[in-house]
């Protein structure tokens, strides 16, 4: 059994020792020594106009994870389109409807709310 198993653990031990001689390498020849201009942060050019960590709004974030929750919830409609006609076929096909009718109007319902309670805008 040692020798079908003999090649992965080669290749396991050229691996982590070629990822610790990279990260060493790094790390003595990449020392940067920079002057303050070198180590300010670049906006276009230009001196930096506000403090690097401003805060911001937690709207923003809001508005940028209800983003990603209607976008992800909008993807599960794409492999229902695709096997739609197939299941038309073999009888399912206004149950599936159904399905999907249920998930827009519940995706509805929570796109509504959300706007009722002033989500989505940005004072």
């Amino acid at each position: 059994m040692l020798p079908t198993y003999l090649p992965i653990l080669i290749m396991m031990v050229v691996a982590a020792a070629l990822a610790a001689g990279l990260m060493l390498g790094s790390w003595l020849l990449g020392k940067v020594r920079g002057s303050r201009t070198e180590l300010m942060p670049y906006e276009c050019g230009l001196d930096p106009m506000d403090e690097p960590f401003k805060r911001m709004s937690v709207r923003y974030y809001v508005v940028a994870l209800l983003f990603l929750l209607f976008d992800v919830e909008t993807l599960f409609m794409f492999p229902v389109a695709a096997v739609f006609r197939d299941k038309i076929r073999m009888g399912w096909g206004l149950f599936v409807y159904g399905e999907l009718l249920l998930f827009l109007s519940i995706l509805f319902i929570g796109y509504v709310y959300v706007w009722k309670k002033g989500a989505l805008r940005w004072e």
